[in-house]
């Protein structure tokens, strides 16, 4: 069964270049920062920083920080933040958050210590990335304080918040399992365009957890979760076209939709992919396309790819024969309880020689992936 996506985590640093709100020179540095004159935007912020303006240092970290009109330099933006941070700025309390968590993802301390410092002055996103983090400390006191932080942030709409919402409810996670609770938080971040809230919702809906099964809305939610770049949202769409639940029956589509998942490195998507080719279903039939995305698959792990490619291997379509390799494959189908890749593997070992034997027990103890 598919599992929901797991609670985003931001990380990517404020660039807090919204000017509204700010009066006089500060207002003017981060109207030159949006038009992409940095150069400006330094000159003015320089000075403002010196004499303590906490923009004009947010802004100048943010150049330092980010290379823009000077060259890089972590430590200079740091210096800027911390002064502005000081001064009771939630976006540079958030930005240290960012800086300490890439500079050490083994050791979120300081992390988590700048996004609460953030969060707490009310700043959304560091709300949300605490919570992340705390989730991922493990310990039941640490899930339910990341319940409640997303739940403030969930107060000001923010969908990353209601996405993991939904996740805690669904799986029981710092709070008691409720999974109409988990669907409710998934609508109201899928209907404000979250991609991973819109998967795990069309997912509720087609095995009816927690809401009752339907199958026209899950194929709504998954195209727009798949229209937004979700392999998996992809893939599952392309099975109910393929099968006409949902949704009429459309090969086309189907085939579509499994190309965008398996471009991704979906594997059963290019396995799937590899089938619609190899019978020229929705697509022009293309055998040697085909035995590509199988073998894509199957280096990945997933056994019917592996047991495919032994067959078109075996029997050479698309492909040159090659049952040495073939053998291979389907072996390594199966090691994973594939019975009729075991069938495979025996006739075709009949067929070898014991000098072909012997390197396909070689070509099976290589790494594949």
């Amino acid at each position: 069964m598919d599992t929901p996506s797991q609670p985003p985590n931001a990380t990517n640093a404020t660039n807090a270049t919204n000017a509204e709100g700010l009066g006089g020179t500060d207002r003017e540095g981060f109207v030159a920062f949006e038009r992409g004159e940095y150069r400006v935007a330094r000159d003015i912020w320089e000075a403002l920083a010196e004499a303590g303006s906490a923009w004009a240092q947010l802004g100048m970290g943010i150049l330092y920080a980010e290379g823009l009109g000077l060259e890089a330099d972590a430590g200079r933006a740091r210096e800027y933040w911390t002064q502005a941070a000081e001064q009771g700025l939630s976006d540079a309390s958030f930005n240290l958050g960012v800086m300490a968590e890439k500079a050490d993802p083994a050791d979120t301390g300081a992390a988590r210590d700048w996004y609460r410092r953030a969060a707490e002055a009310g700043h959304v996103v560091a709300q949300n990335n605490l919570a992340v983090l705390l989730l991922n400390q493990g310990g039941e006191a640490a899930a339910k304080e990341a319940v409640q932080w997303w739940k403030r942030s969930a107060e000001r709409g923010d969908p990353d918040a209601l996405n993991s919402l939904g996740v805690v409810h669904q799986q029981g996670t710092g709070c008691q399992r409720d999974r109409a609770a988990a669907v409710e938080y998934y609508a109201q971040a899928a209907n404000a365009g979250h991609r991973d809230a819109a998967y795990n919702l069309a997912l509720a809906l087609q095995q009816g957890d927690g809401v009752a099964q339907d199958l026209t809305a899950a194929v709504r939610w998954y195209r727009q979760a798949a229209e937004a770049g979700d392999p998996d949202a992809a893939a599952n769409l392309g099975n109910l076209c393929r099968d006409g639940k949902g949704t009429q029956e459309d090969m086309a589509e189907a085939a579509h939709w499994y190309r965008a998942a398996a471009e991704a490195g979906h594997p059963q998507a290019q396995a799937n992919l590899g089938v619609m080719l190899d019978r020229g279903l929705g697509v022009p039939r293309d055998q040697t396309a085909a035995a590509r995305w199988y073998e894509a698959s199957a280096r990945q792990g997933l056994a019917p790819a592996q047991y495919n490619l032994g067959i078109v291997l075996a029997e050479g379509d698309g492909v040159e024969v090659d049952r040495v390799e073939a053998w291979v494959w389907f072996a390594r189908a199966a090691d994973q309880g594939h019975k009729p890749a075991a069938e495979a593997r025996d006739y075709i070992h009949q067929q070898l020689t014991p000098e072909q034997r012997a390197e396909a027990e070689t070509r099976k103890a290589e790494p594949f992936g």
